[in-house]
């Protein structure tokens, strides 16, 4: 069974997150799993003994407040409580925890709640760059301000470069929901142009699904950002989908433009980010 993991730190920016990923679990009937990660630091002076009590109380603790905190989130959403674990997680760095269980536990997809637009650390937290950065696992990265809609379009953003095994990825997501896929290409004014409708009839065939192709053209003066934020508010997506280099440098150039703040699906629309190296 496939599983979904969603992280939360029990504030109200995670609500998004674990909302969003328990509409995903029940669509695509897989198992959803929500980590807590922690770590606790011992006092110099107290024994072994004394501090594994401590932990023992901690965690206690912590797994009833977890509990009544995601029963109260399906209450919200009005939703019978899905078959779910709760997990939790000792480590001193939340996204090396994430990764590790997401990993080693065959997790598809990890969710995780961002903060919305603004200045850089407003756009995206330190946790969420760092996954996307770093993760070998498809991220989901959720404004905490969106409100829950039913997936029914996603826009792949592809630069044309191994399209072919991206896009099986893409329909890998879309296929169980019964989403919509629309493949956007920005190309500059020097690239071949493709027959729209030929393209189209090629990919249904390989992806042995529906794909729309847009292609707009790029326009140098602009950022690429500002490229894509145009094509988002003709499209409509109900999640964004990207292949990334898991290069720091590449992503702040791409993510944190000093006017970044200006595009408006910022804290708006799910992002769903795949490793472009990723062989598999």
């Amino acid at each position: 069974m496939e599983k979904i993991l969603v992280t939360t730190d029990q504030s109200g920016n995670s609500k998004a997150a674990i909302r969003f990923a328990i509409k995903l679990s029940q669509q695509r009937k897989a198992e959803l799993i929500i980590v807590y990660v922690y770590h606790l630091l011992k006092p110099f002076n107290w024994t072994d003994n004394a501090f594994e009590k401590h932990g023992d109380i901690f965690r206690e603790k912590t797994m009833t407040e977890l509990t009544s905190f995601i029963a109260d989130i399906y209450h919200e959403m009005h939703e019978p409580e899905l078959r779910h674990q709760l997990v939790l997680i000792s480590n001193m760095d939340m996204v090396d925890g994430v990764m590790e269980y997401a990993t080693r536990h065959a997790c598809s997809y990890i969710c995780i709640a961002t903060r919305g637009a603004g200045i850089l650390t407003k756009i995206f937290g330190t946790h969420t760059a760092k996954l996307i950065n770093q993760s070998p696992v498809p991220v989901i990265c959720i404004p905490s301000a969106y409100h829950l809609k039913e997936i029914k379009h996603v826009l792949y953003a592809s630069d044309m470069t191994d399209y072919e095994r991206e896009l099986a990825k893409v329909v890998a997501f879309a296929r169980p929901i019964h989403a919509s896929v629309e493949m956007m290409h920005i190309s500059y004014s020097f690239e071949f142009a493709f027959d729209k409708k030929l393209m189209e009839a090629t990919l249904k065939k390989k992806a042995d699904y529906e794909v729309t192709i847009v292609n707009r053209k790029r326009d140098i003066t602009n950022d690429l950002l500002e490229d894509i934020d145009e094509a988002i508010k003709v499209s409509k997506p109900s999640v964004l989908i990207l292949f990334t280099h898991q290069s720091r440098s590449m992503f702040e150039k791409l993510f944190y433009p000093s006017n970044a703040e200006d595009y408006s699906f910022y804290g708006k629309i799910p992002m769903l980010t795949f490793n472009k190296n990723e062989s598999n």
